[in-house]
């Protein structure tokens, strides 16, 4: 159970570490913009904010990122619920072109093929395989579904994963009325293990762009797993804090 849920937070953080809107609805299709109920206003699509930069394209809007963003470097470090930094736990990458098109991760290196989007140009599907060992061709396939409200903000994310793990998660997202995260949760199954997770987001420090660099999560989870003949059932739920550290480099 522990190495699933490892697996699930490092996959989990490859995508949904930054991202936008707030909202809580139902989408039913990636083909097109959703229209969802909104308790909180969110600027419009490309709407400059005060102390920060309009959104320059619909990837950087996905992953909340302002200004003409060439590269996010994310260190996550094991902390307490202050804040305080102990050790380094996991580091993630995300990498955009002059234009702001989505270009990979610290995995893979994308190509046109891997995406699939709407008539806005808003990212709608992602596929990719993640190859650990290329001489036996070993590795991941990853699947991912987004779905936004009408400002253009990702307010729900599907995920699929196949490999010497698999699973299928649920990402949902919350923000405050500036736009950053606060809240995202997941819900799935993984390897056979259930997974009920709330992650509480809390930023301590932004730059000039009006992007955080440094933040505090919370995470709160609840895993169920069946055992033994008889299916008896194992519940944990466990509290972790996190500080996830970011240097945004941008095209000058």
């Amino acid at each position: 159970m522990k190495k699933f849920f490892n697996l699930s937070i490092v996959a989990f953080f490859l995508f949904l570490l930054i991202s936008c809107g707030k909202t809580n609805s139902n989408p039913t299709s990636s083909d097109s913009t959703q229209v969802a109920d909104t308790t909180t206003a969110l600027p419009i699509e490309g709407e400059r904010e005060e102390g920060g930069s309009a959104f320059l394209s619909p990837d950087l809007q996905l992953h909340c990122l302002r200004g003409q963003v060439k590269k996010v470097s994310t260190t996550i470090y094991n902390s307490d619920k202050y804040g305080h930094r102990n050790f380094e736990s996991n580091k993630t990458l995300l990498t955009f072109d002059e234009q702001g098109n989505w270009t990979g991760n610290e995995q893979v290196r994308f190509s046109k093929s891997n995406f699939k989007r709407n008539a806005k140009g808003q990212l709608t599907a992602l596929h990719y395989r993640y190859i650990i060992d290329k001489a036996e061709d070993y590795g991941y396939d990853y699947e991912y579904e987004y779905f936004y409200n009408p400002a253009g903000f990702r307010i729900e994310m599907g995920e699929d994963y196949t490999g010497e793990l698999c699973g299928s998660m649920t990402h949902r997202y919350s923000y405050n009325e500036d736009g950053e995260p606060t809240v995202i949760t997941t819900s799935g199954v993984g390897d056979g293990v259930g997974l009920e997770e709330k992650i509480e987001i809390t930023v301590k420090e932004r730059d000039d762009h009006g992007n955080w660099i440094c933040a505090l999560y919370k995470d709160t989870s609840t895993t169920t797993e069946e055992y033994g003949e008889e299916g008896q059932t194992d519940v944990s739920t466990f509290t972790n804090y996190s500080l996830h550290v970011r240097k945004i480099e941008y095209y000058k």
